[in-house]
């Protein structure tokens, strides 16, 4: 099962406040950037608005993590079907996003771990 990680998290959704915790975040800080084009390409794509939906989730769910950005729990790593499951969304906005978002053009995750 792959292990999924968003890249550059600390980067992009860690401010000085959420440094300071060191436990589960109850927010996240969300870039608004909409011009940069991985956003651009992403929102030419049919299904934007659930891959883009699926992105939010994502991060949300990242940002409780031990560690933050990575999809892993003390069961492992988290699938579509986790996700699924600990959102209440669709499995399949899941499986899309994975596969949108880990393309090059696109980058906003990636595979750290491939393990069968």
């Amino acid at each position: 099962m792959p292990t999924y990680q968003i890249k550059n998290w600390a980067e992009y959704f860690e401010t000085s406040q959420s440094r300071k915790v060191y436990k589960r975040l109850t927010w996240v800080a969300l870039p608004n950037k909409h011009d940069g084009k991985g956003f651009r390409r992403l929102a030419q794509h049919p299904d934007a608005t659930q891959i883009f939906c699926a992105w939010v989730l994502i991060v949300q769910v990242a940002s409780k993590m031990k560690v933050r950005g990575l999809l892993v729990d003390d069961d492992g790593p988290l699938d579509a079907d986790d996700l699924s499951v600990k959102t209440g969304f669709p499995v399949d906005i899941f499986d899309q996003a994975f596969s949108v978002l880990t393309e090059p053009k696109i980058g906003w995750m990636e595979v750290v771990d491939e393990r069968s």
